[in-house]
């Protein structure tokens, strides 16, 4: 049964005026497999060059918010040190004018104004020596070297703050904890005493706790300054992502539509030569047809 039904679709096929018609069929079966496999090839080109761009989007799209978290941290820093240095500079101010009157002399002392804030700041003083001793700021200072060159604003006002910083920061080795009883445990005698003495008056320049605060002044104001300069860095550094980002994004869009382009253009290019290989074989197949025909009116 098997044999007499392949036995008839040769027969099928080997009939003169079917020829045609499956050539017709096989061309069109040929074109699409070859439409189909381009476009597979195509599409494949095209989106392995999309995924590549894809994953450095995505790391850039990280390494973006790691970015603007740090820029976030030093930000806050930089506005709390602006914060601490007014509010000293205000409090100092207040103060001074306050000693200069006949009555302010007596009342507005060295321990008033001046070891609170040494008393405070010397508590984080472990932190500060530390991010000055690994190489903390030495190694932003490279960052901000290569990124604003040497001879720029930002490179010398980093270069002159932290030396500055690193030059006072032997402030922080001394120990005010000792003088906490002085600061919080105020009894009678030692307001009579300061009461009496004008050598505890603010107005005594060259005590030891007014020069640790002018460098505890010095200090935070180079901080700041430091800051500042890494702030900009980060900023500067965080357009920098925004634009990757922003041409990542558009790579990809222009490349998925010349993937459908491309496509497109294959297939009309396919499609006409389809055409022109139907238009010859007709033309090469019409003379035999009129043969045939001649002999069959002889």
């Amino acid at each position: 049964m098997r044999l007499f039904r392949i036995s008839i679709l040769l027969n099928t096929f080997l009939n003169k005026s079917n020829k045609s018609k499956f050539l017709k069929y096989i061309n069109i079966g040929i074109f699409f497999s070859i439409f189909a496999i381009s476009s597979a090839l195509i599409t494949f080109y095209i989106e392995n060059k999309i995924d590549k761009l894809e994953f450095s989007l995505t790391e850039a799209h990280i390494q973006q918010k790691n970015n603007k978290q740090d820029l976030d941290d030093f930000t806050q820093i930089k506005v709390l040190l602006k914060s601490i240095l007014i509010s000293d500079k205000a409090t100092t101010d207040l103060y001074e004018y306050t000693a200069s009157t006949i009555l302010g002399q007596y009342l507005i002392t060295v321990d008033d104004l001046y070891l609170p804030a040494l008393f405070i700041e010397s508590e984080g003083g472990e932190m500060y020596e530390e991010m000055s001793g690994d190489g903390f700021w030495e190694e932003f200072g490279q960052f901000v070297s290569e990124w604003f060159g040497k001879n720029s604003k930002e490179n010398t006002d980093y270069t002159k703050a932290l030396e500055s910083f690193n030059k006072n920061i032997d402030l922080f080795k001394k120990d005010y904890e000792k003088y906490y009883d002085r600061i919080f445990n105020y009894n009678l005698n030692v307001v009579a005493d300061e009461i009496l003495s004008k050598e505890k008056s603010i107005n005594y320049y060259e005590h030891e706790f007014q020069k640790d605060n002018e460098k505890l002044e010095i200090l935070l104001l180079d901080m700041f300054i430091l800051f500042e300069v890494i702030e900009k860095f980060f900023y500067e550094l965080s357009l920098v992502y925004e634009n990757d980002i922003s041409k990542y994004n558009k790579e990809i869009v222009e490349l998925s539509n010349q993937e459908s382009k491309i496509i497109l253009a294959a297939f009309i290019f396919q499609f006409m030569v389809f055409i022109i290989i139907q238009y010859f074989e007709v033309l090469s197949i019409q003379p035999n047809k009129i043969k045939n025909a001649k002999r069959k009116f002889k």
